[in-house]
């Protein structure tokens, strides 16, 4: 029997200003998130404060990422006729990939000002995103946002409350809560892991979080009523061919630059 959820996207007013619960549990995602990294961090010899800072950057970035290619994708023509439309992200969204890019391209950034390495700082960053992915998707399960395809699956969702985003009263995937558990299980994978996969170099976590990212939303988009636009692909998919590809060149590009580190040997050591 299909799960019902009838429950406000709104969670409380103050003064009269709408409090979402999506915001609430991104928050949440974020206060979980900014701490593994910080512990992570820590460990790796970053200090709190360096990774607190690129924390904002990372944040700044994937909100004006995440609206600009979600505009290129929906609302160009509202934009032309209404240009600050584009700032009006209550009345839009965000794309998932261009808020991941923006955040990439901010860390490297900001690694570079502080004369940090990139892809150490991407390590840090990698397992904290995963698990504040997987967190920030019961807020789109509760909204009825990024929602599925019709289906009679026994565990499909029924939304009810008029002010989900979802249709009414229909049986759908819970692509959210797919999307929430396998996030969940590649966080735990990586976090896990995370000392043995970076002894294989520097970048590694981050190429295999990028390539598990990539892999688990190329597969949830087929639950996903969105148009093809390629070879029978979505956007998404084939953005995440991009992103996928990318963590592999950042996985081998590494796995070779440990290979090149001069190895000192008990015969070199008696030279």
């Amino acid at each position: 029997m299909p799960f019902v959820i009838d429950i406000d996207p709104i969670a409380f007013r103050i003064f009269g200003i709408p409090v979402r619960w999506y915001g609430l549990i991104l928050l949440a995602a974020a206060s979980v998130a900014i701490g593994l990294a910080r512990r992570e961090g820590r460990r790796r010899g970053i200090q709190p404060q360096i990774v607190s800072d690129a924390v904002i950057w990372a944040g700044a970035a994937a909100l004006v990422g995440g609206r600009l290619l979600y505009v290129v994708q929906n609302e160009l023509g509202s934009v032309a006729q209404h240009p600050a439309h584009i700032l009006m992200v209550w009345m839009g969204g965000l794309s998932f990939y261009g808020g991941l890019i923006g955040a990439l391209l901010a860390l490297a950034i900001f690694a570079r000002r502080r004369g940090l390495a990139s892809l150490a700082l991407l390590d840090v960053a990698a397992p904290a995103a995963a698990i504040g992915q997987a967190i920030g998707h019961i807020g789109c399960l509760i909204g009825g946002d990024s929602y599925g395809i019709p289906t009679d699956v026994p565990w499909a969702v029924i939304y009810r409350n008029p002010g989900a985003m979802a249709p009414q009263g229909i049986p759908l995937h819970p692509t959210q809560a797919y999307e929430a558990i396998l996030l969940g299980v590649l966080f735990a994978g990586l976090w896990v892991n995370r000392e043995r996969l970076a002894r294989l170099g520097t970048g590694v976590v981050t190429g295999a979080y990028l390539l598990g990212l990539a892999t688990i939303r190329f597969a949830l988009f087929f639950l996903r009523d969105e148009p093809a636009v390629l070879f029978g692909l979505k956007t998404a998919q084939v953005i995440g061919l991009g992103i996928a590809a990318l963590g592999i060149v950042l996985f081998i590009a590494a796995r070779q630059a440990h290979g090149a580190r001069p190895r000192f040997t008990m015969e070199a050591s008696r030279s």
